[in-house]
């Protein structure tokens, strides 16, 4: 049986992956009406805007569906947007190196497009790649492009000075993406003491589940309703009846010696199966021992309490009649816990209600009388 705290760790990876590619979405959200308005500026006097981005925008756009409805290709589909923007942004900036009228002007066309999002690149190449392959791909990434910027402007006559502010360029980047490394390690290390309690958690928690839920049914075992009835026994009151249902199966003995006891252990299983379905919220299905359960529902009068009784006392012996073969009914003892009553009192008294009903011929449901605990 899986409990909460191992769906809740299990989760937990998945949604720092959803985390990274819903921001990842939103900047490309926020980065295409400014391409767009950029588009609309500058397409007219450069037509290295005005023919690159409109495949650009569609390019990133398509990214961000894949990120968006199709988490499970989002990996791949990262890489190759990286690769693919990573080639752009250099091919842009020797372009413009390029066309520029000199090197003052080719290292102004440089800003913010393309040298900032290089670096934007390097920072998204962490969110979707591990530490090491991250480091190497955004290490071979700065030089590739401040190698291509620094050749770019060493071949113009003026541009010598500014090969210098390329490098300078390329020595920010290697600091950048030092500092990435740094906080990646961090948040490494962190995840991994995260991960460390989540273990920890998930083991106390098996060791709660072995301790308050029965091996055989998956259903609170005796411990666990004790402490219940304790628990409810200080907030019951008049305003807050607290229900107690006993039933044990009649006969049940034979079935385990005419059909088995692996007929009889799945009888037990269906048994705290249709109760767990019948009861609300809230309650506690307990297994008392052998064929005997236990309902605690808190909030629940002694009319709800007797209803809920009688629903399972027609279901059981329906369930069990399909599921092993025979019809197995049951008797059932009703009454409330009383404000302060120990737990043992309680099954004292919705006990020999359980047996007065067997003595009453079976199959049937014993209430307490409304006036028996005054």
């Amino acid at each position: 049986m899986t409990s909460r705290s191992d769906r809740v760790a299990g989760r937990r990876h998945d949604d720092l992956a959803a985390l990274a590619r819903r921001v990842v979405a939103l900047g490309i959200a926020v980065c295409v009406p400014v391409m767009a308005a950029m588009w609309l500026t500058e397409a007219p006097h450069d037509p290295w805007v005005r023919w690159g981005y409109p495949p650009l925008v569609t390019f990133l756009a398509v990214f961000a569906w894949i990120l968006v409805r199709h988490p499970r290709l989002a990996g791949y589909a990262a890489v190759i947007s990286l690769v693919g923007l990573e080639g752009w942004w250099v091919l842009l900036a020797v372009a413009r190196v390029g066309d520029a009228q000199d090197a003052a002007s080719a290292w102004v066309s440089l800003w913010p497009t393309p040298l900032l999002d290089a670096a934007v690149c390097v920072v998204v190449g962490f969110l979707f790649q591990r530490t090491i392959t991250a480091v190497v791909h955004g290490a071979a990434y700065a030089t590739v492009m401040t190698a291509a910027v620094a050749v770019a402007l060493w071949q113009r006559p003026d541009g010598g000075a500014y090969v210098w502010l390329a490098a300078r360029y390329g020595v920010y980047l290697g600091v950048f993406l030092a500092l990435l490394l740094v906080l990646s390690r961090a948040k490494e290390r962190v995840a991994s003491a995260v991960d460390r309690a989540d273990r920890a958690v998930r083991h106390a928690a098996r060791m709660q589940d072995m301790a308050y839920l029965d091996e055989l049914t998956g259903i609170a075992n005796r411990r666990r309703l004790i402490e219940e009835l304790g628990h409810q026994a200080a907030l019951a009151g008049p305003d807050n009846p607290i229900g107690v249902v006993f039933l044990d199966l009649d006969h049940f003995k034979q079935v385990n010696d005419t059909l088995g006891h692996d007929v009889g252990d799945r009888a037990l299983r269906i048994v705290a199966d249709v109760a767990s379905r019948l009861v609300r919220d809230g309650d506690l299905v307990a297994r008392l021992g052998g064929e005997e359960f236990v309902v605690v529902a808190p909030g629940a009068d002694a009319r709800q309490t007797a209803r809920l009784a009688e629903r399972l006392r027609q279901t059981v012996p329906v369930e069990l009649g399909v599921a092993v073969g025979t019809p197995v009914t049951a008797s059932f003892g009703v009454t409330a816990l009383r404000p302060g009553e120990s737990p043992d009192a309680v099954l004292r008294r919705v006990d020999a209600l359980m047996y007065r009903a067997k003595s009453a011929g079976r199959d049937t449901v014993r209430p307490e009388e409304p006036d028996a605990g005054r």
